[in-house]
């Protein structure tokens, strides 16, 4: 072949090969402007992460120097209180432990000194007095903020038919000394506008009026309306929520369930990718706008977690399943088992799965132990009130037992035991949720007016048939919190049914 022909035709195969790179250029760029069907774009999504004023790295911080960022982790308390479901149910859970039965008992008594009379009528003084200040309902609610705010400041008001205590503001109250084993605070009156005043008890005006004669803010509140209750009184000198250091754990959770959300998400998609023809030299044999085409086509006809793609290289599709391994591991789960963990409550009582009731009982009786401390400093200041301010020279005080929601049928048990040998029967009483200032009326409505006693016939129990009567033999079944797990699964499977 010529030189000139040879050198013409490279030109010529130049051009074709320029053309050809050209063209699948062209191509590739109008195919980048094409979007891949992706069915997530319709879908509106809403972030996972809290959106409050706190954020986790903030309450890492104030952590770091809690005393000094006491009011800002009261604050965060009180905001997850609100905000978080978990923390919530865990405020809750130890303010609504206890029953809050009290039994009512003479103080010093002498037996020597008392009048029947007088002692009696002192006794139901006192009992009207307790029932006004409604002691179940204010205690469990000074529990609760205590609970949330690392302390209980409020100042009990009376009158002649009801009573109630006035929650104040932590962040102007100070604890300021003890008296017979009870907080005394005083109050930042610079705080306290002149015209809101009338929000306060009496003694308030007293104090603002100190404050203006003398400049000195902070004012003690008289003792005989005062109430005060820390969670942690072994710390007087500052106040601290005593699950702020599990604040941080919210988040944590929060943001593992917000991925593990995303990777369940991801699961239920599949993406379709199309591969395009090529001729021998990698250019489409098919035109753009016919490509287009079948690509509508096709990305019509799709469902809402179907993704399409159209590709040169060879594809097939891809599955967003998680694997056997990772399905293993629920992180969710784990972290929010770290938050019970870290908050010291047993999780069985929130959620957790397990089946060992007996480590539950045990569980629960180190819960009961943190809110006895905050139930402790409410009974003495009530005692403190009725040996200071209730007039006469006999004096009452009450005792709350030692019952909460779980052990309550155990301890009723403990106590009709006691009373059978002639002792305890109030707290018998109690324990069965009958206020002792109820006794005398109710078994005076009961008896003398009633008549009930004449009306209703003596239910046949152990103790009022002989064992002819009855089928029962053997030992009395074990409670459930007892067994073991070979025991629950023996009753639950009725194994010794035929034994």
């Amino acid at each position: 072949m010529p030189e000139e022909v040879q050198t013409a035709s490279n030109s010529e195969s130049s051009r074709n090969d320029e053309s050809a790179a050209q063209f699948a250029a062209l191509f590739a760029k109008e195919l980048a402007k094409v979007l891949i069907y992706d069915p997530a774009r319709s879908s509106t999504r809403t972030s996972k992460t809290f959106t409050g004023a706190y954020t986790q790295d903030q309450l890492y911080t104030y952590l770091r120097s809690p005393t000094q960022n006491a009011k800002a982790l009261r604050n965060a308390s009180e905001y997850m209180y609100n905000a978080n479901t978990r923390y919530y149910r865990l405020i809750q859970y130890y303010a609504g432990l206890p029953t809050y039965a009290f039994v009512i008992s003479p103080l010093n008594f002498d037996k020597s000194k008392a009048k029947p009379e007088t002692f009696r009528k002192q006794y139901i003084k006192v009992a009207n007095k307790l029932e006004l200040m409604n002691i179940r309902e204010e205690t469990r609610k000074q529990i609760n903020i205590a609970m949330r705010r690392g302390a209980f400041y409020g100042v009990r008001w009376f009158d002649s038919a009801s009573s109630f205590v006035q929650q104040l503001d932590p962040d102007i109250c100070q604890i300021t000394s003890i008296s017979d084993g009870v907080f005394l605070f005083s109050v930042d009156m610079s705080q306290i506008k002149e015209e809101n005043l009338d929000c306060y008890p009496p003694e308030f005006t007293q104090m603002y009026a100190e404050y203006k004669r003398t400049g000195s803010k902070w004012q003690r509140v008289d003792p005989s309306i005062s109430v005060c209750v820390k969670a942690d009184p072994s710390t007087p000198d500052y106040s601290l929520p005593p699950f702020c250091a599990v604040l941080p754990e919210l988040y944590v959770i929060n943001d593992t369930q917000a991925l593990q959300e995303a990777s369940d998400e991801m699961g239920n998609y599949k993406l379709l990718a199309g591969e395009m023809p090529l001729d021998k030299d990698g250019v489409p044999v098919m035109n753009f706008p016919q490509m287009l085409e079948y690509y509508k086509h096709i990305a019509s006809n799709l469902g809402e977690r179907i993704g399409l793609a159209i590709s040169p290289f060879k594809l097939t599709s891809v599955d967003f399943s998680k694997s056997a391994a990772a399905d293993a591991v629920d992180a969710t789960a784990r972290a929010v088992s770290n938050f019970w963990s870290a908050s010291g409550t047993n999780a069985l009582l929130h959620g957790a799965e397990n089946n060992t009731a007996g480590v539950a009982k045990l569980a629960i009786r180190s819960d009961e132990t943190l809110v006895y401390g905050m139930l402790d400093q409410c009974e003495r200041q009530i005692n403190r009130y009725l040996k200071t301010v209730m007039s006469g020279t006999i004096k009452f005080k009450i005792s709350f037992l030692r019952t909460t929601v779980f052990n309550l049928e155990e301890m009723i048990k403990h106590y009709k035991e006691a009373m059978n040998y002639g002792i305890g029967k109030s707290y018998y009483m109690a324990a069965l949720d009958i206020p002792q200032y109820d006794i005398e009326g109710m078994t005076y409505l009961e008896n003398e007016v009633l008549h009930v006693d004449e009306i209703l016939t003596t239910l046949k129990t152990s103790s009022t048939q002989s064992s002819a009567d009855t089928n029962d033999t053997g030992r009395p079944p074990a409670d459930d919190t007892d067994l073991s797990n070979e025991g629950e699964s023996t009753r639950d499977n009725d194994t010794n049914a035929n034994r």
